[in-house]
């Protein structure tokens, strides 16, 4: 029973914010500010932390430290919370005990982010705030004058942009809520529900398997949060899926690897940096979901078209199996799914319909399996729910720091204007800086890690190079996440690679070669803001139909290489044409008449 204490404030840390968003005005107390609760949250966050250590750590000397660690980090807590409802908070003194909690809260949440699995995105703020606090002493470049330590450590844990500013604020509030729904609708048995479905849509082609796992992939991907995550969830069923019909142990996790990172540029959740991107942009949540559901279609497009180009092994004789799927599983994707999505247009509070969705899972289990069976579900699923909860607040916390430091250097505001400086000669150079910056800012890092510091550093220099926003925030989010594919780390092909015991390098170039359209489309987002429903309808109309007609023709299937190299090319030109609008659309509209009309007359 003790193992699992650690569960109890684990449990208030994920499910107090949704209790405080249903909660009606004044319940959680009078002067009860955001501030204190962001406080309550990361350091009930540390004690679960380190409260698990204490029954994991080999040693009696580690569970000693880490119960002494929990212990601080409830004194600090409680210092905090009372700390921040004073009329001291408004002057921020910079006393002793201010000080001194400060600096034991950055130290405690790197350590406990290591704990919590969170390693890249903990020794990158463990350098920045390093770097931060020395860099002007030792005669580094910066942008700002030195810092007095005691300021620097205060700045940094109570400061709007530090440990309890906007990076947790999202995580606690929003992000936690649809982690919480994605749990429920797994437990509830949407998984296999997602899995049964796509694999019945694309049971009758030779390539249905490869199409089922982009399909599961894509839905999934909606929901979760990271693409390991995904790759272990539909991987475990898509992969030997596609062995069967004959596809090569490589080439199979390499699709699963693309596929699956892709659901984190798919709405509503997009790795969870959705609630931050719309903070950054200052639009509302359902606006920044909706602009981004084009770009991540034409993503699923692309791959679930390039399935029929997939080279089968010539000695594979594929079997097929007849998948019935039962009524009762329409409800699990009708209902929740749907309803988190119809909330969210009609402009719900995000975390709000994330509740909804996830009591709707919890319903629908009831009537399908019956009370004892959704229990016993529920209850396996609680553990690893907790510990999702808690590495995502300890890693906001550390993303805090980062901001923190980026803004008291003024290393963000360097950064963008250096790449505005180099945008206003070349936008074209500014954007490859750019996306090269984003991808080696994002090795080794989740989704949500990856674009606090993308969003922070680099979309503002495009914003200034004259990027609309939202396209900005958009073409860093999906440069990002490309490390997630791309040696030498590849996450995400690493994870597939071990399902299907396959080559590791052999696995992330087929998932580049798969998933080359996550290459292309950031740029498309910049030159083409239409498909992110910017500038009008007759905008969005001629984004549309030309990056439309480019994925139809690069992924034609019956054309000899060589012809789809030329029409892909020529669609390319009218994707990236700076001439009149109507040159391109003419164009696009060219060459889709050509491929029809090919198509009408048989010619393969």
């Amino acid at each position: 029973m003790a193992q699992h204490a650690w569960l109890v404030p684990g449990g208030v840390v994920v499910f107090a914010p949704l209790l405080r968003a249903l909660a009606p005005p004044g319940v959680t107390g009078p002067g009860f500010s955001t501030a204190q609760f962001l406080a309550f949250e990361v350091c009930l966050a540390l004690v679960a932390v380190f409260a698990r250590h204490v029954s994991r750590a080999p040693t009696r000397h580690n569970r000693i430290g880490a119960a002494l660690l929990a212990l601080a980090a409830a004194g600090a807590g409680a210092w905090v919370v009372w700390f921040l409802g004073t009329d001291r908070a408004v002057f921020l003194p910079r006393s002793v005990d201010v000080v001194g909690v400060a600096c034991f809260l950055i130290g405690a949440v790197l350590v406990a982010g290591l704990l919590s699995g969170g390693r890249q995105i903990v020794y990158i703020a463990a350098l920045v705030v390093v770097l931060g606090f020395l860099g002007p002493r030792i005669g580094a470049d910066a942008s700002a004058p030195p810092v007095p330590a005691a300021s620097y450590a205060t700045y940094l844990v109570y400061g709007s942009e530090g440990l309890l500013g906007r990076a947790l604020d999202i995580m606690v509030n929003p992000v936690l809520a649809f982690v919480v729904f994605g749990a429920f609708f797994e437990a509830s048995g949407g998984g296999r529900a997602l899995s049964q479905v796509a694999l019945k849509v694309a049971q009758r082609s030779r390539s249905g398997a490869i199409k089922a796992c982009i399909l599961a992939s894509g839905m999934f991907g909606a929901i979760s949060g990271t693409a390991i995550s995904n790759v272990m969830t539909t991987g475990a069923f898509s992969i030997p899926s596609m062995r069967r019909i004959g596809v090569r142990n490589e080439t199979a996790a390499g699709i699963e690897a693309a596929a699956s990172t892709s659901g984190q540029i798919m709405p509503p959740v997009m790795g969870a940096a959705a609630f931050l991107l719309a903070d950054f942009v200052g639009e509302t949540y359902a606006t920044v979901a909706f602009a981004s559901l084009l770009p991540a279609l034409g993503v699923y497009l692309a791959m679930f078209r390039q399935a029929d180009l997939v080279v089968f092994a010539v000695d594979s004789t594929p079997t097929y199996t007849a998948v019935r799927v039962p009524v009762s599983f329409a409800l699990h994707l009708a209902g929740p799914a749907a309803l988190v999505v119809a909330l969210a247009a009609m402009d719900m509070q995000a975390d709000r319909a994330a509740m909804v969705g996830a009591v709707t899972c919890a319903v629908v289990s009831l009537v399908l399996v019956g009370w004892r069976e959704s229990l016993a579900q529920f209850r396996a699923g609680f553990e690893r729910l907790v510990s999702t909860g808690l590495q995502l607040v300890i890693i906001a916390g550390a993303m805090g720091l980062l901001l923190g430091v980026l803004n008291a250097t003024g290393v963000a505001v360097a950064a963008a204007v250096t790449l505005a400086d180099i945008g206003q000669h070349s936008l074209a150079l500014a954007l490859a800086v750019a996306g090269a910056c984003a991808f080696v800012l994002g090795t080794g890092m989740a989704t949500v890690g990856v674009y606090v510091l993308a969003g922070a550093m680099l979309a503002p220099g495009l914003i200034e190079a004259g990027v609309p926003p939202l396209a900005a925030h958009l073409f860093v989010l999906y440069c990002g996440i490309l490390s997630m594919l791309t040696p030498p780390v590849a996450l995400a092909s690493l994870a597939a690679s071990a399902l299907a015991k396959a080559d590791f390098t052999q696995t992330a170039w087929a998932a580049l070669r798969f998933g080359w359209i996550l290459f292309v489309m950031p740029f498309i987002i910049v030159v083409q803001p239409g498909l992110v429903l910017l500038g009008g309808w007759q905008a969005v109309g001629q984004g549309v139909v030309v990056t439309f007609v480019f994925i139809f023709t690069a992924t034609a299937p019956g054309l000899k290489p060589g012809l789809r190299t030329g029409l892909a090319a020529l669609a390319a030109v009218a994707v990236f044409w700076r001439g009149p609008d109507w040159v391109a659309l003419v164009g696009a509209l060219a060459i889709a008449g050509f491929l029809l009309a090919r198509a009408r007359m048989g010619h393969r």
